[in-house]
């Protein structure tokens, strides 16, 4: 793939549609969008992206194309298809009779993405976990010790992981569901990956002030949403899904997120971690 430095595109003439953690997402021309990191110099996710864009589409996942790199003002970025649509979630908002449909769509793509082979470029989920764990050891070391012995057991893994995948990143699209925002490509066991999709889906709260009668339809839905994925994942995935597996991974991930550092999620995500730990069954 080709890399260009873009000299006369200033910033502040395109229009920002999106943005994360690490990159700015850009209105560009010829129905494209500039995905552009913010650290200046940094282009190592970007290869992993492009990596893993390619070993999805290879196994029939539907994802954006990826054009070329650019460089503008110091900051690498990748050209990719524009999606026009909405995502899965931003559809359950609207219509929610349609969250059973969107956990069996979330469950199907997942397991076709986990049944590809990873690129070996892609960093493996032990090593990317392990790092997690070293930054989580000053605060916790006793958590990050335990989850640390926990990782050691697992296999390596050669699959194809997503590293975020839950409704949000499915966009419908004409008459496709594309999946999207591959920056946290990995390659490892896929119950890593199926085993962090619960976890986030298991996650989400109602914002303060959310009336009683809300709170309890959100946790209804997240239920049907929940099993919905589950059962379609484990249907359409080639490996029987092993429970005791799956629950350690559970833990992992839950380390895991602490370092995602959330709003308002690391006191019960280290309450579930240290109740977790007191059990004392997985090792």
């Amino acid at each position: 793939m080709s890399r260009t430095d873009v000299q006369s595109v200033s910033l502040r003439g395109l229009r920002l549609i999106g943005q994360g953690r690490e990159a700015e997402i850009f209105e560009w021309r010829d129905g494209r969008v500039l995905k552009l990191l913010r650290a200046p110099g940094s282009s190592a996710s970007l290869a992993f992206e492009i990596a893993a864009l390619d070993a999805a589409r290879s196994a029939g996942v539907s994802v954006p194309r990826a054009y070329e790199e650019v460089v503008i003002d110091g900051r690498t970025g990748l050209l990719l298809e524009r999606l026009e649509g909405a995502d899965l979630l931003t559809i359950i908002g609207q219509k929610p009779w349609l969250v059973f449909h969107s956990g069996r769509l979330t469950g199907e793509i997942h397991a076709r993405i986990n049944a590809a082979r990873a690129p070996a470029s892609l960093p493996a989920v032990r090593d990317v976990v392990n790092r997690g764990l070293a930054r989580l050891a000053p605060s916790e070391p006793t958590l990050a010790e335990w989850v640390g012995r926990i990782l050691a057991h697992f296999p390596d893994g050669e699959a194809l992981c997503h590293g975020d995948f839950h409704p949000g990143q499915l966009m419908r699209s004409g008459d496709r569901y594309a999946a999207f925002d591959w920056s946290g490509a990995k390659r490892g066991d896929p119950l890593f990956d199926y085993t962090r999709t619960r976890v986030l889906l298991s996650m989400g709260e109602p914002p303060p002030g959310t009336p009683l009668t809300l709170r309890f339809l959100a946790k209804i839905g997240r239920r049907v949403l929940i099993s919905s994925y589950v059962r379609a994942y484990e249907r359409h995935t080639a490996e029987r899904v092993d429970e005791a597996r799956v629950r350690r991974w559970e833990i992992v991930n839950l380390a895991a997120r602490v370092l995602d550092e959330v709003p308002g999620e690391r006191p019960r995500l280290l309450q579930r971690l240290h109740k977790e730990f007191a059990r004392g069954e997985v090792s």
